[in-house]
């Protein structure tokens, strides 16, 4: 964010002649954020909320980044909507958090796309390779929940069966009860939709478990992940596949940013890596990035601003306004295009990855592109596979036989084969009761057809 926003005072372009101010406040939790939250809304100057009396006043800020978490967004928003203050987010909220809040108002807007249309890229991975016989892992968060509700709905009419699901516990010594689950049900692919604290200890005891051979399907907190792909023994569980939003080039002058803060700080002194690792996600610093951008073109349009200097400089900026200008925004960025649409949704646009265990490389396959939650690519590669394992509850019945099923789920049948007389019209995706062949016989005896 301070990234951003010194490059944007630096710029003669963007908002030429205007300064950007900032404060950033550490969210530790919903209780203790509602002290930063209050000190946004307090009227300049003066260190207090006003009673409002149909008057505008001014408040400190005129927008807010952030949170990131859908509950955490939940708990503060409504604070900012009695004064329309907009929120640009980098989080993806889950699902419920604009349902809820974009009925009372429509000021929030984010610059990742929504996780229903990453679920959906998920399935249709799982779709490609035929794969219907899958396990789904959540943390114990929004994320996770809002999540599974949209996998099971996607999953029922992709032939997709969900065969069990679970919540990693964070008591890590009950993780072990998941893995024994997964084997008892025999399931060979593994949804795992789970923030990367949950995560870590969830891999690390697949690998003590030596857990081996089996798919991973990573959500897109873990999917780039610099410090799983490198722990000891990692290739052993099996081939990850993965979802990403779509990642940029690394921004440039960030790196050089980065080493003179540390060391501004007197910090210790890191390698290039080190301070990538921990100063940088790949995944997430172009969506911050673009945030602080989206706010500043806002302004930029409220200021009636040009190349050389904006018109209504002196001018009072009022947060409503620049919520307003924010549902117009349109402009490149790294040659990527950020707007939002009417629910303040950016396009979504999805990298598929697979990790190179052996050497720590997180490998570009594919890329889909949604719109209005359809794809408009039909690309996927898979050609890090010599041939994609067959992973399903029952295989596929032969000509001449139909499904029976054997249980709950409709991807576990076995199969009969039809009786004399009788034949089945068979699509491979529906259960289909025997049909009579009017006027033939089939003597299997001699494997020939009689009319009667």
């Amino acid at each position: 964010m301070r990234f951003a926003i010194e490059e944007i005072n630096n710029s003669t372009l963007l908002l030429p002649g205007v300064s950007l101010g900032y404060e950033i406040f550490d969210y530790c939790s919903d209780l203790l954020s509602y002290g930063a939250a209050l000190e946004f809304l307090t009227q300049k100057g003066r260190g207090a909320i006003p009673v409002w009396n149909g008057t505008n006043y001014r408040p400190k800020v005129i927008s807010v980044t952030g949170p990131f978490g859908s509950s955490q967004t939940i708990s503060v928003a409504p604070l900012y909507m009695s004064e329309m203050i907009p929120m640009v987010s980098s989080d993806s909220w889950g699902n419920k958090c604009p349902t809820e809040l974009k009925k009372q108002i429509s000021l929030l807007f984010r610059t990742i796309p929504s996780d229903k249309y990453q679920v959906e890229s998920i399935v249709r991975i799982l779709q490609q390779f035929n794969w219907n016989w899958v396990a789904f892992i959540g943390g114990d968060n929004d994320y996770s929940r809002d999540a599974l509700t949209v996998f099971q709905d996607k999953i029922r009419p992709a032939n997709i069966c969900l065969a069990y699901q679970d919540t990693i516990p964070q008591n890590q010594s009950l993780i072990g009860r998941l893995f024994n689950n997964i084997a008892m049900f025999n399931v060979q692919v593994i949804v795992v939709f789970a923030n990367v604290e949950f995560v870590i200890p969830f891999i690390q005891k697949a690998i003590d478990l030596r857990v081996k051979e089996k798919i991973w399907i990573a959500s897109e907190t873990w999917s780039m992940n610099q410090e799983l792909i490198k722990k000891s023994q990692i290739e052993r569980i099996g081939t990850v596949l993965g979802v990403t939003v779509r990642r940029h080039k690394d921004l440039r002058g960030f790196d050089e940013f980065i080493n003179n803060t540390v060391k501004s700080r007197h910090e210790n002194a890191c390698t290039d890596m080190d301070l990538k690792e921990r100063c940088e996600d790949p995944t997430y610093s172009f969506v911050i990035y673009s945030a602080v951008y989206a706010v500043a073109h806002a302004l930029h349009n409220v200021l009636r601003c040009g190349t050389r200097n904006c018109a209504n400089s002196e001018f009072i900026a009022y947060p409503y306004m620049v919520t307003e200008a924010l549902k117009h925004v349109k402009f490149k960025l790294d040659n990527q295009s950020i707007e939002f649409d009417e629910n303040g949704d950016p396009p979504a646009h999805y990298d598929i990855v697979h990790w190179d265990c052996l050497y720590y490389i997180l490998q570009k396959h594919a890329r889909l592109i949604t719109d209005a939650g359809l794809f408009h690519s039909d690309i996927l590669s898979c050609s890090y596979f010599l041939q994609a394992p067959v992973l399903q509850c029952s295989s596929e019945c032969k000509s001449g036989s139909r499904r029976v099923q054997t249980g709950f789920h409709t991807c576990c049948f076995e199969c009969e084969i039809c009786s004399d007389g009788k034949y089945i019209n068979h699509t491979g995706t529906e259960q289909h009761d025997f049909l009579f062949l009017p006027g033939v016989f089939l003597d299997r005896s001699r494997g020939q057809k009689e009319h009667l």
